[in-house]
């Protein structure tokens, strides 16, 4: 009889080892999925930070891009005045001083000639 109450108390044993692990099965898998939904959030808050930070981006980009244009329209207006107030007083100029303006010419022709040899 020895035998039998020492199955018994065996048996006895393995059910508790069996509870007891069913009970770590039950508390790692809602572990598990409480990790699982963690990361799911995770994951969607780091999206719609990345989605934020995009949008930042392109609002950033496209006003800098406005803006950069407008900068180069005023430069070339102001070029575009340059060029029209210089042509103004070269023709003031060579109608003031035509022969001058002829021999200036003469003269600039010949250098370039002699420096293109």
């Amino acid at each position: 009889m020895a035998s039998s109450r020492s199955v018994q108390k065996e048996l006895e044993n393995l059910r508790k080892e069996i509870a007891g692990l069913r009970q770590d099965y039950a508390r790692l898998k809602s572990r598990a999925k409480a990790t699982k939904s963690e990361g799911t959030e995770r994951f969607g808050a780091i999206r719609d930070d990345l989605a934020d930070t995009i949008a930042a981006i392109r609002d950033k980009v496209s006003g800098s891009t406005g803006a950069v244009a407008e900068d180069i329209s005023e430069h070339l207006d102001e070029l575009r005045d340059a060029v029209s107030d210089y042509t103004d007083k070269t023709e003031k100029t060579v109608a003031a001083h035509p022969l001058t303006a002829v021999a200036a010419a003469v003269a600039i022709g010949y250098l370039i000639g002699r420096l293109g040899r």
